[in-house]
């Protein structure tokens, strides 16, 4: 073989190997080109998520004056309620104190029958 046909050969080996050292390195970047894509797709939903964790952070504090708001008015609810219930007490207390005389001369004033006594 001559030197000439030697060096061919040589540059077809080179050529080759070449090639293959290119498409590794193509595979590569397609590899890379994908993981960026990836990042790029945790990047906007991690970007989505923050958004909504902060939505949900401004729902909390609109909820929490609400929860205030309605405490405070339940209070005043129930304080209204007890002395609705005070006021009942001492109106039927005060009833029963009545004499049975007071309670005919009531009856009369009201055009209602006496009760009988016995």
């Amino acid at each position: 073989m001559s030197e000439a046909e030697q060096q061919a050969k040589d540059m077809r080996r080179l050529l080759a190997k070449a090639e293959q050292q290119i498409r590794k390195l193509q595979e590569k970047v397609a590899d890379q080109k994908q993981q960026i894509r990836e990042l790029q797709s945790h990047v906007k939903h991690d970007d989505s998520l923050a958004a909504e964790r902060e939505e949900l952070k401004a729902e909390i504090v609109d909820l929490k004056g609400e929860v205030k708001e309605l405490t405070r008015a339940n209070r005043e609810h129930v304080e209204k309620v007890d002395a609705l219930r005070d006021e009942n007490t001492r109106l039927k207390a005060g009833a029963k104190v009545q004499s049975p005389s007071k309670r005919a001369t009531q009856a009369e004033v009201r055009g209602l029958p006496q009760p009988l006594l016995s």
